[in-house]
Order: structure tokens, then C-alpha cells, then sequence
């Protein structure tokens, strides 16, 4: 089995147009980050599976200002 962590992990992400390049973990929702939910997924026989979309970038963005 497979546990994928969907969209929101990241960035600023508060809404479905946000952050889209992002990809760092976003702390006030993850507060300690990936690791332990991958060691609770890893414990439990589970693969960890992470969800992004590397064709897209949102305006709003750290990355799309950067550059």
C-alpha cells in the first residue's frame, strides 16, 4: 500500500490557486515536517507517496517571483 499526501502540503497553499512551485513543506501545517508522518506510513508497511505538479507555477509564488 501506498499513502499519498495531497495538495496543500506546501508553500502558502490556503487555496486551490496558490503556491503552485512552492515545494517546501508549509510548517504551520506540518509543523515537523514530512519525517514523521513517512516513519508512521514506513511502520505500518506503507510506502509514502507525495503529491506535486511540476508544470505549474502560480503567479503568487515564491519560485515565479524569483524569477
Amino acid at each position: 500500500d501506498t499513502f499519498v499526501l495531497d495538495d496543500g502540503w506546501f508553500g502558502h497553499r490556503d487555496n486551490d490557486r496558490s503556491s503552485l512551485g512552492d515545494w517546501f513543506v508549509n510548517t504551520k501545517k506540518l509543523p515537523h515536517g514530512l519525517d514523521p508522518l513517512i516513519e508512521r506510513c514506513e511502520k505500518r508497511g506503507m510506502k509514502f507517496g507525495l503529491w506535486l505538479e511540476p508544470e505549474m507555477i502560480s503567479e503568487d509564488s515564491e519560485l515565479y517571483a524569483a524569477h
